[in-house]
């Protein structure tokens, strides 16, 4: 999740092949590809295991992404903040998540459009400044106390959960 921000800031991102969990098939080329897209140049070196990401300037482009990937969305809408020009990102992922994350870049000055459908529109920026911001609960926690309940037929209450920030999948569900 660094490698878009650190190359819109710094022109140049590094990391190791990562580890991490069994859990399934955890795709690192809708990352890369969004962000070649850009306009960053990409390297892997098979003898170090090591990624790198450099551009001297990244640009507005049409990208479809074949997966549509949270985390992948996240680092290049993060990247295409600070882009020249118009970024548009089809088959964006919208989780509540990502809408939260683009609804923060926004207060911080990004110009992000199209926020919770799969079609995002970002026109880059010259600068981003600070904001305050307060991360959405766990929704599989949330669930999981749900069920939790449901099974034990036992009564809970769930706090600190506020449905508005839940986004479209709030809406949708209700329908």
């Amino acid at each position: 999740m660094l490698m878009g921000p650190m190359l819109a800031r710094y022109g140049e991102a590094y990391m190791p092949t990562p580890g991490g969990d069994k859990i399934g098939r955890r795709r690192l080329d809708t990352h890369f590809q969004g962000l070649v897209e850009l306009g960053a140049e990409f390297n892997y070196d098979e003898e170090e295991y090591f990624y790198s990401l450099k551009a001297t300037e990244l640009r507005g482009k049409f990208i479809l992404l074949e997966e549509a990937s949270v985390t992948g969305t996240a680092n290049i809408v993060m990247a295409a903040a600070l882009a020249k020009g118009k970024t548009r990102i089809y088959n964006a992922a919208c989780e509540p998540y990502l809408q939260q994350l683009c609804k923060m870049l926004n207060r911080m000055g990004a110009n992000i459009s199209g926020i919770g459908s799969n079609l995002l529109t970002i026109e880059g920026v010259e600068y981003l400044r600070g904001t305050e911001h307060t991360m959405l609960p766990d929704m599989v926690e949330i669930g999981s106390w749900i069920g939790l309940a449901a099974m034990t037929k036992s009564e809970i209450t769930i706090k600190n959960v506020n449905w508005n920030q839940l986004g479209l999948s709030r809406i949708l569900s209700e329908n």
